[in-house]
């Protein structure tokens, strides 16, 4: 499910002040997805946790995330159950496509939301395979534009990629489950 323009021009305009300023405190990793993955040039990327479900918020922005995923939710009348975790990537341009090692971001059955705060290339490839697989084939593809949000079933495979064309790629990941779930 993708929903562009998910919040309205002033609460943007707050949450892209917030989030993307030279204030935040972002978290180096040599591999993007995967600790153990392979360390290759241009795979690296920053983080910013802002909540797991066995310690609740971490930080700061999480009162300024938060309301996004249930912006998204009201959207599709869906109810929050359980929140797993919010995570804010920044990928940087690398000169030739790179695309990152397939992961799940958590191990039981829930959602992954994306929202794309900024607009870039650094496409998000989702995956047919929901097992740990030699050969991944591409369900979606998803392009990152600003205030959008996307949403598909955490249990599958997803990829990163950095950026070509422009300097950055800023992601927000909300891992949840809804109360329509089984």
């Amino acid at each position: 499910m993708r929903i562009e323009n998910l919040l309205g021009s002033n609460q943007y305009g707050y949450v892209l002040n917030k989030l993307d300023t030279p204030g935040v405190s972002w978290y180096f990793a040599e591999t993007t997805a995967n600790y153990f993955d392979k360390k290759l040039p241009y795979n690296s990327s920053f983080s910013h946790l802002m909540f797991k479900s066995d310690t609740g918020p971490i930080s700061e922005l999480f009162e300024c995330a938060f309301p996004i995923l249930l912006a998204a939710l009201d959207h599709q009348q869906k109810t929050l159950k359980e929140l797993i975790r919010i995570r804010m990537g920044l990928v940087t341009r690398a000169p030739y496509q790179v695309v990152h090692a397939p992961h799940k971001d958590h191990t039981e059955p829930h959602h992954t939301g994306l929202y794309y705060l900024n607009e870039t290339d650094g496409d998000t490839v989702v995956y047919n395979e929901t097992q740990e697989s030699k050969e991944y084939t591409i369900k979606e593809r998803l392009t990152p534009k600003a205030n959008t949000w996307h949403q598909f079933d955490g249990n599958h495979y997803h990829s990163s990629s950095a950026p070509t064309k422009n300097e950055k790629r800023i992601t927000l990941t909300f891992n949840y489950t809804t109360t329509d779930d089984k």
